[in-house]
């Protein structure tokens, strides 16, 4: 009991920390992924929020990229650049179902661990988010930070969701006394095609 208060007050420590870091610095990273032949790429909007410039790297070249729009309560981004490229994720019309095999694909970590993509195999082992956000599903496949704006493809390489966020140690102790395995969780694509769509 004494070493998960222990754990607890770290965990609050390390969250407080990473606030004041998105405060004073207007640098952060994440995954995105192209939607469109003429340059659209859709990532998360906290990978966004708090910078002055957005740039998007692909293929060793650094592209200016703009945002078109953004969804904070449903947390995406569309962003323009001048990207041109056919090799394009196709977004699922239909939501995933339960115990769907998924893999999870982006840059976790950033450049600090690699600058390969790197990429995940799991289930959807839940239809809905914390505390029923039905915008979300939940997924055991490993999520890591730089993960965030990145597809969630089915087996046949159709975009079924993004990745957003990983359960928050912190509530998942206060909570439910334990801390979470394997709980992660993405936006469905049913959310995405809408954003789009408006």
């Amino acid at each position: 009991r004494i070493a998960e208060e222990k754990r607890k007050k770290e965990l609050e420590e390390e969250v407080k920390q990473q606030e004041e870091n998105k405060k004073l610095y207007s640098v952060s990273s994440g995954t995105g992924f192209l939607v469109s032949n003429k340059g659209h790429i859709i990532t998360n909007n906290h990978v966004t929020n708090y910078c002055t410039v957005i740039t998007s790297h692909y293929q060793g070249e650094v592209y200016e990229s703009i945002t078109l729009a953004s969804d904070r309560l449903n947390v995406l981004t569309l962003l323009k650049t001048n990207i041109k490229s056919d090799k394009l994720f196709s977004v699922s019309s239909q939501d995933v179902s339960l115990l769907d095999d998924i893999y999870i694909a982006g840059f976790g970590f950033g450049k600090n661990l690699s600058s390969s993509v790197k990429v995940t195999r799991g289930v959807v082992s839940a239809l809905t988010g914390l505390k029923d956000n039905y915008s979300r599903f939940q997924v055991d496949a490993a999520l890591q930070p730089g993960n965030s704006g990145g597809p969630i493809v089915d087996m046949k390489g159709n975009v079924v969701g993004i990745a957003v966020e990983k359960a928050n140690f912190v509530y998942t102790l206060e909570n439910f006394q334990s801390l979470p395995e394997n709980m992660n969780f993405g936006i469905k694509s049913s959310v995405l095609n809408s954003f789009v769509r408006a």
